[in-house]
This record gives structure tokens, C-alpha cells and sequence, in this order.
């Protein structure tokens, strides 16, 4: 499995619905924390940054994705802040290969994920993975 088929599935589990940048990164980020066992060799290597952990390398696989199709990539209008959703050609894309678990696990936390509010996302990382908090700048607790 390509890490961009499971940036893909992180995506169309929100059923149509965007995505923030927020929302894309954490949830990438617990997938490769949480199953890292089912992860492909070259999946994203998140840093610890303003906002806990990020990978550039999202963004670039998610332009691509837009490339192809089977994304749709948009600015908010209220924040002006990108936002990912699936096109129908993404969100009926079958993925080869992906276990249940994980499947059931990125649509877990892709609910959980847009349940919250921005700050409430990013203190959820740091409490879980407080090591992630070395360079942030949200001090807010």
C-alpha cells in the first residue's frame, strides 16, 4: 500500500465533507503512530513543529491526489486556510490491501478528529504524545 492511498482514505472518510489541515495532519500522524506496524517504508516522517507534529510531504501527496482527481483542494472563505475533501472518482477509489483495522481506525479518528475544535485537536496531541510539544507555539493548556 502507497502512503498517498492512505492519505486518500484519510480524506474520503470524511464522507464529502473538507478537511483542515489540522484535522489532515493529526490524523496521518496517529495512523502512523497507532499502526505503524501496516505502514509502507516511506510513509510520512513528522517533525515536531508550531502546531505538534507535521509533515510537508502531506500537502505535496495531496496535490497530487487534486492531480489526479480524486481530491478536491479549496480554500475557506471564513479562515482562508485549505481544505481537503474527496471527488466522487477518490471517494469510490478501492484500496487494495488495507485492513480492516486500519480502515476502522482511520475512520475512527477521522470522526473524532472533526468532532473537535482546533485547540481542543492539538491538546488532545500533546497529551498523548507530549514529546510533540517541544516546538510549539500554542501554549494555551
Amino acid at each position: 500500500m502507497k502512503r498517498t492511498d492512505l492519505l486518500l482514505k484519510i480524506i474520503a472518510a470524511a464522507e464529502g465533507e473538507p478537511l483542515t489541515p489540522a484535522q489532515l495532519q493529526k490524523v496521518a500522524f496517529r495512523l502512523g503512530m497507532e499502526c505503524s506496524s501496516y505502514m509502507p517504508d516511506d510513509y510520512y516522517q513528522f517533525r515536531k513543529y508550531d502546531y505538534g507534529p507535521f509533515s510537508a510531504e502531506i500537502y505535496r501527496d495531496a496535490e497530487r491526489l487534486e492531480r489526479d482527481g480524486k481530491i478536491r483542494i479549496s480554500i475557506n472563505p471564513k479562515g482562508g486556510w485549505r481544505e481537503y475533501a474527496a471527488t466522487v472518482r477518490g471517494y469510490t477509489t478501492e484500496l487494495e490491501d488495507l485492513p480492516e483495522e486500519v480502515s476502522s481506525f482511520i475512520t475512527e479518528n477521522v470522526n473524532w478528529a472533526r468532532s473537535l475544535t482546533f485547540q481542543q485537536l492539538v491538546r488532545a496531541i500533546y497529551k498523548d504524545y507530549p514529546e510533540f510539544r517541544e516546538n510549539s507555539v500554542f501554549q494555551e493548556w
